[in-house]
């Protein structure tokens, strides 16, 4: 009698109409959007054709200006090559105190960085771009700051690129902008080194983020 009741109302013919649609769905398959051409060197997304040559060509125009940007701008190497980095780092993933990164396994490593930026930019001879002498005190140029801040800031936004398209498959922005270089109070960072390789580990809780709330499976 119930079922009757039911099968009668606008809510019976709606429901009806939704599990016509779900049993449909199931056996049909929708329209391609991405098909290769005969050759394997084009995809096509829509119509539009990606030239397999013309990206490769494209992350090694990103790649030299990426490094070009870390070399000169950034470490401020005369000769532009980027230095030789030694990525056989004891990183200790399970150390989860704020502020702490694999970068830190020296102590006294934040002054020993200091040093060395020093040492280079004397060695590139650009102390009167970098250094203001206040007296007997030298600081660090505000307009050099502002500088160096902006081109950090480029090399971050191209080597994000690099990571979507050299390191296998991409996460989605919320995932690939929250990426931590050493640990917060909020979480754990987001890049750690095993064996001799960087890794990326994106964490977004979808969930979280949009209820505030967790949901627990029983």
């Amino acid at each position: 009698m119930i079922s009757m009741l039911i099968k009668d109302t606008p809510f019976g013919r709606i429901h009806r109409t939704l599990n016509y649609g779900i049993a449909a769905s199931r056996d049909a398959t929708t329209r391609s959007r991405i098909r290769w051409s005969a050759d394997k060197k084009t995809l096509y997304f829509d119509g539009r054709a990606l030239k397999l040559k013309e990206l490769v060509d494209f992350i090694h125009e990103l790649l030299n200006i990426t490094e070009g940007i870390m070399s000169k701008r950034l470490l401020f190497q005369v000769d532009g090559d980027i230095p030789e980095f030694d990525l056989d780092v004891p990183d200790n993933s399970s150390n989860h105190d704020a502020g702490y990164y694999f970068g830190l396994r020296e102590s006294d490593a934040w002054n020993k960085a200091r040093v060395r930026m020093v040492q280079r930019i004397r060695k590139a001879k650009m102390e009167g771009e970098w250094f203001e002498y206040l007296g007997d005190a030298m600081e660090i140029s505000e307009a050099a700051k502002d500088n160096y801040a902006k081109w950090d800031e480029q090399f971050r936004e191209i080597l994000v690129l690099l990571m979507m398209f050299t390191c296998g498959l991409s996460g989605r922005g919320t995932e690939m902008t929250s990426l931590r270089w050493m640990n917060t109070m909020d979480g754990d960072r987001s890049i750690y080194i095993e064996d001799h390789q960087l890794m990326f580990i994106t964490e977004y809780h979808k969930s979280m983020a949009l209820m505030d709330d967790q949901k627990v499976c029983h």
